[in-house]
């Protein structure tokens, strides 16, 4: 790999030692020469103590106050993963700081206000900020944009997203990879069908099950469902009244392009397949590992990107306009669904009432139940 002279190596600082902290932190370290980790933040004294012990992290770079942290190590790079509900605050302490680049989970908010109000404030301040869509980075969907880069699936015509989770924990990812497999088009319209409240009440709040159309601007349609209706790919043993989920559901999910010479797919527990005429009229099947494996391997290389990307290199493809606008469809499929109405996109006005208010509001209870697999 040719040397880039620019490299310089970042003050870092994470806030959040939750296991998707500590994977966060993971990659960081795993890219030590690009970044320093200058502070570590959790509330809870006892997650501090573990990562401090898993990561050789000194007692003086431990903090249980974000505020505090970032006064006393004023980082070029802040990487958090807390609850949805507090993305916006600190984005604003980030910026306050005057931090050069942002990494955080995903939903990257609760509301559209919100998720514009971030991202405006992120591109106003010339802040280079990612969300933390990451299965870009495992073996399966590295395999499938590489399938459709190579023309093998002939012209594009439609893309389609499953998983089993909900909307704000994967349906999110699925709708930025449609995105990002797009080559950068954008929607301009979308019509949506929900049902189903227990899911609000979740911290990843959203209804229990979502289904979407969209038009994209260069013409290729895309289909979206997220929730307990959606068709299983994979085996699981759950009990949804109870929210017990077996290891399968969380990454029972798929991602399938379709092209006129072609179909290929792939999912987050390692599995790829495609059936073109390079496949001879049969369906080639693959298999990259499972998550588990995958999950920290993807990590460093997502954590790397964004070191080149701040570096002055290639556009990083989580950026926060992306997710923005992947945040925008999803909103926009439910308002189609509470509205009875196609949305076309952008929307010029974001609606005065928030969305999870309208849906707590608007949403009956619906029972819900494994189907067949």
């Amino acid at each position: 790999m040719p040397v880039n002279n620019a490299m310089k190596r970042y003050r870092a600082a994470q806030i959040g030692l939750g296991p998707r902290g500590l994977v966060h932190l993971h990659g960081l370290r795993q890219n030590g020469e690009r970044f320093e980790i200058a502070g570590v933040c959790d509330r809870h004294p006892e997650k501090l103590a573990a990562a401090a012990e898993r990561f050789g992290i000194p007692s003086d770079r431990l903090y249980t106050d974000a505020a505090a942290m970032m006064e006393a190590v004023r980082p070029e790079v802040l990487s958090f993963t807390t609850a949805p509900h507090v993305r916006r605050e600190l984005v604003e302490l980030a910026v306050g700081r005057g931090v050069a680049g942002l990494m955080l989970e995903k939903p990257m908010a609760t509301s559209l206000a919100d998720a514009r109000y971030i991202t405006g404030l992120c591109v106003d301040n010339g802040i280079k900020a990612v969300v933390c869509h990451q299965h870009k980075y495992i073996g399966s969907l590295r395999k499938l944009r590489e399938i459709t880069g190579t023309g093998e699936l002939g012209s594009i015509y439609r893309i389609e997203a499953s998983c089993q989770p909900q909307l704000s924990q994967l349906g999110t990812h699925y709708l930025d990879y449609i995105l990002w497999l797009s080559g950068g088009a954008r929607a301009v319209s979308v019509v949506g069908h929900i049902h189903g409240r227990d899911f609000l009440r979740d911290s990843h709040p959203s209804p229990d099950f979502v289904l979407g159309e969209v038009v994209l601007s260069d013409g290729v349609r895309a289909g979206i469902q997220c929730g307990y209706f959606a068709k299983p790919h994979a085996s699981h043993e759950d009990d949804l009244e109870n929210r017990i989920y077996g290891d399968g559901y969380w990454t029972d999910d798929r991602l399938t392009v379709y092209g006129d010479t072609g179909y290929a797919w792939a999912e987050c527990n390692g599995r790829w397949g495609v059936f073109s005429a390079a496949t001879g009229g049969k369906v080639s099947q693959g298999d990259c590992g499972s998550f588990g494996s995958e999950e920290l391997p993807a990590q460093e290389l997502y954590t790397q990107a964004f070191a080149d990307w701040l570096d002055g290199g290639a556009l990083h493809p989580c950026n926060i306009e992306q997710a923005c606008h992947g945040y925008e469809i999803a909103e926009a499929i439910c308002l189609s669904a509470l509205d009875k109405t196609r949305i076309d996109l952008p929307l010029a006005h974001v609606p005065e009432r928030d969305l999870l208010a309208r849906l707590a509001a608007e949403l009956p209870e619906t029972g819900r139940r494994r189907f067949k697999q």
